[in-house]
């Protein structure tokens, strides 16, 4: 019993003793370096072209991005390896700006890596193989890049355009030399162009004629302007001296002569078209298709040179001697009642 006794006091005499306390407490400093040791993780950081290496019992990727004093935005892009064993990767791509303007409008996006094509997906941006791209779909994009599309469209237009009229002086001794009258007011005409277009972004730039299609004429504005010269246009090619020609078969002296005009298209009892030029007569006296020289005794008025194609009541019954055709009624009242020399030339 003494034996049990004494074994148990030395027992607490060494438990109490420095030398058992000191060797607690390297054993739970041992075990402490060991935790420590165990949970101490290395974390390789890539970002803005720097390397970092951090040392840490962190595993949180915001928080070691932190740590290092690296912030990233939205629209970067952070790889993180994840821990395999006790080290670490976080590798940093920054987004940059790309503009994209387009249809008056400017896209900006925020692109890491990527093409043209892929730029123009993330701005919801379509296109057409008609359009013009300032780069390739398949270039690679990098900071600051711009791109620029011109929307480019084939189109068929038509206008209509006015046709001006053209303004015509016909001279006449049925006025007085230098006096004018107007004829016939003028009208503008219109017509259809067709033209093909090519436009960039809605504005033309260049456009082809195709074809035209003339929908109303223009009409003449005529003037009539005293003057002497006959009224007829045609030419036999006598000699006239001292108005008068130099050789003809007959002449009918102080022949009473009337204007007359009978709208366009019409032809004479010869079955000659009318036109200036073209007189009514006797056929007993004149026969049709004879050539004429009608002037007045004076020659203040010359009608010039004629065909018979034609005859009336009057001239039959002798009223008048000839009625001379006009172009326009408004000719044939201004001729009025003249006497005239009809000389017969063949």
């Amino acid at each position: 019993m003494n034996t049990i006794l004494y074994g148990m006091r030395r027992t607490g005499q060494i438990l109490t003793s420095r030398l058992f306390a000191l060797s607690v407490m390297m054993l739970l400093m041992c075990a402490i370096i060991f935790a420590i040791a165990g949970t101490t993780n290395t974390v390789y950081i890539k970002a803005d072209g720097e390397n970092h290496v951090l040392t840490t019992s962190e595993e949180d990727p915001d928080a070691l991005l932190k740590l290092c004093g690296i912030k990233v935005s939205q629209h970067d892009v952070v790889d993180f390896s994840g821990f395999v064993g006790n080290a670490a990767e976080i590798i940093v791509t920054r987004a940059f700006p790309v503009a994209i303007r387009v249809d008056n409008t400017t896209h900006r996006v925020m692109m890491t890596e990527g093409t043209v094509a892929d730029a123009l997906a993330a701005a919801g941006v379509t296109v057409d193989d008609n359009d013009l791209i300032s780069q390739p779909l398949y270039e690679f994009l990098e900071g600051g890049d711009r791109i620029l599309i011109n929307r480019i469209d084939y189109r068929t237009m038509t206008y209509d355009e006015e046709v001006p009229y053209e303004t015509e002086y016909r001279y006449t001794p049925l006025l007085r030399n230098g006096r004018s009258r107007l004829l016939q007011q003028g009208e503008v005409g219109y017509k259809i162009l067709t033209y093909g277009e090519t436009t960039i972004d809605g504005y033309v730039e260049e456009a082809q004629l195709l074809g035209e299609n003339l929908v109303r004429k223009p009409k003449t504005q005529v003037y009539l302007v005293g003057a002497d010269v006959p009224v007829s246009p045609l030419d036999f090619g006598y000699t006239i001296e001292n108005n008068a020609p130099t050789q003809y078969k007959k002449v009918i002296e102080n022949a009473k002569a009337t204007g007359y005009h009978a709208g366009g298209n019409a032809w004479g009892a010869s079955g000659n078209d009318l036109s200036a030029g073209h007189v009514a007569v006797n056929p007993n006296e004149i026969p049709y298709n004879s050539k004429l020289y009608i002037t007045s005794p004076d020659g203040s008025f010359v009608y010039g040179y004629a065909i018979a194609s034609d005859t009336g009541v009057a001239l039959m019954e002798g009223l008048i001697g000839v009625d001379l055709f006009y172009d326009t009624y408004t000719e044939s009242a201004l001729n009025g009642v003249k006497y005239v020399n009809i000389y017969i030339l063949e």
